[in-house]
């Protein structure tokens, strides 16, 4: 079974979990960038993600991992904007084949818990199979074991 973990960090907390657990695991790492940068500021990343959320946008994203076929589990870590995954993720999971894989969703967050994250994804993405988000915030530096424990799960 092999695993990727595909993140999307923009202030760095879940590209470091992303890290971590991928040295935990052995897992394949994918950084999912956008084309189009997000402002450094909170305060105007708050806005955009506001604004993309009621445009229903899907930001266009770098590139695409290579060899998904080779992959069974696809761990899918990300902030949570605005009380739910960002929009960027949604691009990810609609603009890649997904059929029969199972997703992992992980999420971190300053304080609005994961939101309406898992719903968002798996309408995005209904020909995988998701497992319940894993609220890593909440686990603090037991986050990389409960991911590596889903992971392991067959």
């Amino acid at each position: 079974m092999k695993t990727l973990i595909a993140y999307f960090s923009r202030t760095g907390i879940t590209k470091k979990l992303a890290e971590d657990t991928a040295k935990k695991t052995g897992a394949d790492l994918f950084a999912i960038e956008p084309v189009k940068k997000y402002s450094g500021s909170y305060l105007l990343c708050v806005a955009e993600a506001k604004l993309e959320n009621l445009k229903n946008a899907r930001p266009a994203i770098v590139s695409k991992p290579q060899n998904l076929s080779e992959y069974d589990t696809v761990v899918v870590m990300f902030p949570i904007w605005w009380f739910t995954c960002p929009n960027i993720m949604l691009t990810f999971l609609e603009e890649n084949d997904f059929a029969g894989k199972r997703i992992i969703p992980v999420c971190t967050y300053g304080s609005s818990g994961k939101g309406s994250s898992e719903a968002a994804m798996q309408k995005a993405c209904p020909q995988a199979s998701f497992t319940s988000c894993i609220e890593a915030t909440a686990l603090k530096d037991k986050a990389a074991d409960a991911i590596a424990e889903a992971i392991a799960v067959d």
